[in-house]
């Protein structure tokens, strides 16, 4: 539910031309006030991305300069049940920006069954990551994703050097082998 809310807020912000995170938390002049839009709002914002000029503009923001733009890009993507949205979220997984990375992967979770094949051709060789933040939230949507094909490449992060990532690997394959 609190995801909901983020993204419509974030939606709303993208929508408004907002070009930080600070708009949908309200942070104009220091100030942290968070009134997202409801819930209910949340499909008729998505809606408006049916209109291919919207939908062009938000993609438009996944160059941005700033990266938080490029992280509410991806989120709102994530939300969005499309093909483009898939390709276009699955590009950022190279993005120079960490955060952005481990976003992508998160909105991946959510989207990447609309085309498992592409998704797992792009995630699993991001594996390496330099970032273990980003190596933890991609295992985490393979996890989520629970495709078989994806259990050797998380094998091998049962070992990686960072501890966060290797509880989200053991996590993952518990979750993939209990959904066969």
């Amino acid at each position: 539910m609190k995801s909901i809310l983020l993204t419509a807020a974030l939606v709303t912000g993208l929508i408004l031309g907002g070009n930080s995170l600070a708009l949908s938390h309200g942070g104009v002049g220091g100030e942290e006030s968070l009134h997202p839009a409801p819930s209910s709002d949340l499909s008729t914002v998505l809606s408006e991305f049916s209109d291919i000029e919207n939908f062009e503009n938000l993609l438009q923001k996944l160059n941005d300069p700033d990266p938080f733009v490029r992280v509410e890009a991806v989120q709102v993507l994530g939300e969005i049940q499309k093909k483009q949205s898939l390709v276009s979220v699955c590009n950022r997984l190279q993005d120079d920006n960490f955060y952005v990375r481990a976003y992508a992967a998160e909105a991946l979770g959510k989207i990447g069954r609309l085309d498992i094949a592409l998704t797992l051709l792009r995630l699993l060789p991001a594996l390496d990551d330099p970032s273990p933040y980003v190596r933890a939230m991609m295992v985490a949507t393979l996890g989520e994703l629970q495709d078989e094909r994806a259990a050797d490449s998380i094998r091998k992060l049962l070992t990686d050097e960072d501890e966060s990532v290797r509880k989200m690997a053991a996590w993952a394959l518990n979750k993939i082998e209990n959904s066969q």
